[in-house]
C-alpha cells in the first residue's frame, strides 16, 4: 500500500486519548459575582467520594470523573453549602447563598497542600500554586513546579534523565525549542492541574519521565466569546519583540481555539578559541575568534476544534504552522590560521505543518492519526581571506520530512481495583536532504557533496496494568516491544517499566520510579554531510550513528505533602553528543556526534519550600551527583571521565501590597563545574529579578523583569584537555534579558491548550 492511500485509511479508523468524563460548571454569589476557591466534592450516588476540584478566579470549574448520575456538593466558608444530584456532565451556573450569620473578626489559617500523590504521579494544583506568583505564560508555570528547571534552554526534572511535557496525557509532535517557544506565548490560566511522573505509563507513548499539563476543557451553555491579547519587548545584547492574540468560542457541544503570534527574533553568537593543535609531530598554536548573529521572523497559527456529539464522544482536530518568512544568519571568524566570513540565507521560507485528527470513545478506545510537513532550504556563502588560503564557494542545502504516526490504545477495568491497558503505535518517517557545493575560486569542492533519501519505520506494541492493593499501596507495571528500521538499523528492543506508590501514613509517601527508554539523533546529524563554519571549524555528519538506550531509577519521598526528596541512578548506553575534537590528521577542528561506551548519574535532590508570614513564599533546591562518561573509541583516542557537582536555588515571592496589586520576585542560582563526555563545563550562577502589577480587576498584568542580572548563566570556559587534545573556548554570554510585557484578557479568557509538533529531529 502506497503512503497516500495507507493515510487516507489511516484517517479513516483514527481516534484521539484516553480520557475521563469531564463535569464543569460555574459558581456564582446571587449577584452573579464569581465564587473563587469553592470546593467541589463528585460522589456516587450512595456518596462513595469520587473527585474534587477548585473553583478558578472566575468561578468556574472542571474535573474528571467516570459516574453518571452524580452527587454534586460545593462548600465555602462564606456560603451555605450547596448540594444536589445531576445526570448530565454540563452542571451550568450554580448561585450561592450567603450565609445568614457572618462572625466578625475571624481568621481562618491553614496551608494548602503543595502536591498530592497517587497512583505514581505528583499533582500540583496550578491555580494554587501560581495563584502568587509572577509566572504569565505555560512555560514559566512548567518551571514553577518543585524540582524543575531550566539549564541550557531545556526544561530538566532533577533525578530524571531526560523530560518529556505532553498534553492531557498524550505525547506532542513539536521539538523541544518548538514546544518551548509556543508554551512562553500560552497564558498560565489554561492549565488546571500537572501531574510529574518518573516513569510514564505507555498509553501516554513517551517512555521515561513526563510532566503532563492537564487543560482546562469546557463547553458552555450559552455560546461564548474570550480571548487575550500580549505584547512583549525584550532586550539583550539585541532588541526582540513579540506579540499575539487568541481567541476561543465555547458552544453547548464544541470548542473552537484560533492563536497566532508574530515575533522578531534576534540573538548573538560568539566564542573565543585557544586551541593547542598537535599534527605531524609538531604543536600549533591556533587562535580564532568567532563572533556572529541570526535573525529571523516567526509566525505560528493554530487552529483547532473539539466536538462532543454526546458526554462519552469526542471527535478533535488541530492544525498547527510555524512559518519563518525569512532567516539570516552571518559569522566572522579571525584568527592566526583563518579570515573567513561565514552567511547563510533561508531560499524559501522555512515551513512547519502539522494536522492531527483523533476521536475518543466511550468504551475506553482511544486511536489518533497524526501528519506533520517540514521543509528548510538555504544556501551558505562562504569566503576565506587569509593570505595563500584565498577560497570561496556557495553550499545549497536542503531538507524535506514527511511524517506519520498512527496510535490506537484500550483500557478494561477488570473489577477489586485491577486495570488492563494494551495498545500500539506506527510511526514512519521520509527524509530527503541534500548539500551540494558550487565552487566559486579553484578548489573543487564536489567531494564534500551529499544527498540523501531515507526512510525510518517504528512500530510499538505494549501491555501492563495498574492495580491499588489497598489505600497504602499501588502498582502500575508495563511491556513495551518495539520494531525499529532506518538503513543498516534493524532492531527489536525491550522496555520495561514499573511504579510503586507506598503511603505508610498520609504524610509519608515514598515512590519508587523504574523504566527504560531510546532516544534517537536527529535526521540532520545522520547525514554524510560537511558544514564548514571557518577555515579551522567544521561540522561532519555520522551516517553510522545509532540511537541510545537509557535506564533510569528514582526514589521519591514526600513528606507532609511538601517536602521532597528524591535519590536517582540513571545509565545510558551508547550515549551520544555532539563536541569539538583537534583532528590528528590535518589542522581542523572537527564536530561530530559520536555514540560513547556509557554515561552515568547518581545524586540526591531536595526541595524544601518555606514561608515568612504573609510577606515573603520561598522553595530551596539542592542537588548532588556524581557524573561520569566513558568511550574506548572516541574518534581515535578514549576517555574515562568523572566529576561530582553541586546545583542549588532559592526562590523568592515577595508580597509588596494588595491594593494596588504588586508583587516581586527574587531568585538565585548556582551550580559547580560538570562534564560533558570529555568537556569540562566551569561554574555558572545566575540572579533573576522582576515586579509584577495586576490590575483593571485581574484582566491587564504589566510585568518588568531582568533574567540573569550579570550576565552569568553561560558557561565561561569549556576546557578538553585529555591525551592528544589541549583546547580551551570562551563563550560569549548573551542571556541576560530585560523585558517588559503586557497581557490583557476579555471576556473571561480560558484558552485552550493544544498539541504541539515534533520537530526535535529537524533541522541542523
Amino acid at each position: 500500500m502506497n503512503m497516500r492511500v495507507g493515510i487516507i485509511f489511516l484517517l479513516s479508523v483514527c481516534v484521539a486519548s484516553i480520557q475521563a468524563q469531564v463535569i464543569t460548571g460555574k459558581i456564582t454569589d446571587r449577584n452573579g459575582n464569581p465564587v473563587e476557591f469553592a470546593v467541589i466534592v463528585v460522589q456516587t450516588d450512595d456518596s462513595v467520594y469520587v473527585n474534587s476540584a477548585y473553583t478558578d478566579s472566575s468561578g468556574i470549574f472542571s474535573l474528571k470523573a467516570d459516574v453518571t448520575p452524580f452527587l454534586l456538593t460545593v462548600q465555602h466558608l462564606m456560603y451555605e453549602t450547596y448540594r444536589s444530584r445531576y445526570a448530565s456532565l454540563t452542571v451550568g451556573n450554580i448561585e450561592m447563598n450567603e450565609k445568614s450569620r457572618m462572625l466578625s473578626e475571624v481568621s481562618v489559617s491553614g496551608e494548602h497542600p503543595l502536591v498530592r500523590v497517587s497512583d505514581g504521579k505528583m499533582t500540583y494544583n496550578m491555580p494554587h500554586l501560581l495563584k502568587d506568583r509572577m509566572a504569565v505564560s505555560a512555560y514559566e508555570a512548567i518551571l514553577e513546579l518543585p524540582g524543575v528547571q531550566e539549564q541550557r534552554g531545556k526544561i530538566e526534572l532533577a533525578g530524571a534523565n531526560g523530560v518529556t511535557v505532553v498534553l492531557n496525557g498524550k505525547a506532542t509532535n513539536m521539538g523541544e525549542k518548538q514546544l518551548a517557544d509556543l508554551l512562553k506565548n500560552m497564558p498560565k490560566e489554561r492549565i488546571q492541574e500537572t501531574e510529574v511522573m518518573y516513569s510514564a505509563p505507555p498509553q501516554y507513548h513517551v517512555r521515561g519521565a513526563v510532566i503532563n499539563l492537564i487543560l482546562k476543557s469546557e463547553v458552555s451553555d450559552v455560546p461564548k466569546l474570550q480571548g487575550q491579547i500580549n505584547a512583549l519587548y525584550d532586550q539583550g545584547y539585541y532588541a526582540n519583540a513579540q506579540g499575539g492574540a487568541a481567541v476561543v468560542y465555547n458552544a453547548p457541544k464544541s470548542t473552537t481555539d484560533f492563536m497566532y503570534s508574530f515575533g522578531y527574533s534576534q540573538e548573538r553568537t560568539g566564542e573565543d578559541i585557544l586551541s593547542h593543535h598537535s599534527y605531524g609531530g609538531k604543536v600549533y598554536d591556533i587562535e580564532q575568534y568567532d563572533r556572529g548573529y541570526a535573525r529571523m521572523p516567526v509566525h505560528t497559527i493554530r487552529f483547532g476544534n473539539d466536538w462532543f456529539p454526546d458526554d462519552k464522544n469526542k471527535i478533535s482536530f488541530a492544525y498547527t504552522s510555524e512559518i519563518q518568512q525569512w532567516r539570516h544568519a552571518f559569522t566572522s571568524s579571525r584568527g592566526t590560521y583563518s579570515d573567513s566570513e561565514n552567511n547563510k540565507n533561508s531560499d524559501k521560507p522555512i515551513q512547519m505543518h502539522n494536522l492531527v485528527l483523533g476521536y475518543t470513545s466511550g468504551f475506553g478506545l482511544s486511536t489518533g492519526i497524526d501528519f506533520t510537513f517540514y521543509k528548510n532550504h538555504a544556501t551558505q556563502y562562504y569566503r576565506e581571506n587569509k593570505a595563500g588560503k584565498e577560497d570561496a564557494f556557495n553550499a545549497e542545502s536542503k531538507q524535506d520530512i514527511r511524517r506519520v504516526s498512527v496510535y490506537a490504545d484500550q483500557s478494561h477495568k477488570l473489577g477489586k481495583e485491577w486495570v488492563l491497558n494494551y495498545g500500539a503505535k506506527f510511526s514512519f518517517a521520509s527524509d530527503r536532504s541534500s548539500q551540494i557545493y558550487q565552487p566559486l575560486q579553484s578548489y573543487d569542492w564536489s567531494a564534500s557533496n551529499s544527498n540523501s533519501k531515507s526512510d525510518e519505520y517504528v512500530y510499538d506494541l505494549y501491555t501492563g496494568f495498574s492495580k491499588s492493593f489497598s489505600d497504602i499501596l499501588s502498582v502500575n507495571a508495563s511491556l513495551t516491544g518495539e520494531y525499529y528500521k532506518h538503513r543498516e538499523i534493524d532492531s527489536w528492543s525491550l522496555f520495561p517499566m514499573m511504579e510503586i506508590t507506598y503511603t505508610a501514613r498520609p504524610d509519608h509517601i515514598f515512590q519508587l520510579s523504574v523504566s527504560s527508554d531510546k532516544v534517537y539523533p536527529s535526521y540532520w546529524e545522520m547525514q554524510n554531510a560537511i558544514s564548514y563554519l571557518s577555515g579551522y571549524t567544521e561540522i561532519q555528519g555520522n551516517p553510522n550513528l545509532k540511537p541510545s538506550r537509557s535506564y533510569s531509577s528514582q526514589l521519591n519521598y514526600i513528606l507532609k505533602n511538601k517536602y521532597i526528596f528524591t535519590v536517582y541512578a540513571n545509565y545510558t548506553d551508547r550515549d551520544f553528543s555532539q563536541l569539538p575534537y583537534q583532528s590528528s590528521d590535518r589542522l581542523v577542528l572537527i564536530y561530530k556526534t559520536l555514540n560513547f561506551d556509557y554515561s552515568s548519574k547518581f545524586g540526591l535532590n531536595v526541595v524544601v519550600p518555606f514561608k515568612a508570614g504573609s510577606i515573603l513564599d520561598s522553595r530551596l533546591t539542592l542537588n548532588g551527583f556524581y557524573d561520569k562518561a566513558k568511550s574506548d573509541h572516541y574518534h581515535d583516542i578514549s576517555f574515562d571521565k568523572d566529576n561530582i557537582a553541586f546545583y542549588g536555588s532559592l526562590d523568592n515571592t515577595i508580597f509588596i501590597s494588595s491594593k494596588p496589586n504588586i508583587k516581586a520576585e527574587l531568585s538565585g542560582s548556582y551550580i559547580t563545574r560538570t562534564i560533558q563526555g570529555p568537556m569540562v563545563i566551569s561554574s555558572m550562577y545566575r540572579i533573576d529579578a522582576g515586579v509584577k502589577w495586576t490590575f483593571c480587576k485581574g484582566k491587564a498584568e504589566l510585568s518588568f523583569r531582568v533574567n540573569d542580572l550579570f550576565n552569568s548563566w553561560v558557561p565561561k570556559e569549556l576546557d578538553l584537555q585529555y591525551k592528544t587534545q589541549d583546547l580551551r573556548m570562551h563563550m560569549m554570554p548573551d542571556s541576560r534579558r530585560v523585558s517588559l510585557s503586557f497581557i490583557y484578557k476579555f471576556g473571561g479568557f480560558k484558552a485552550r491548550e493544544h498539541k504541539e509538533v515534533d520537530r526535535s529531529r529537524f533541522g541542523k
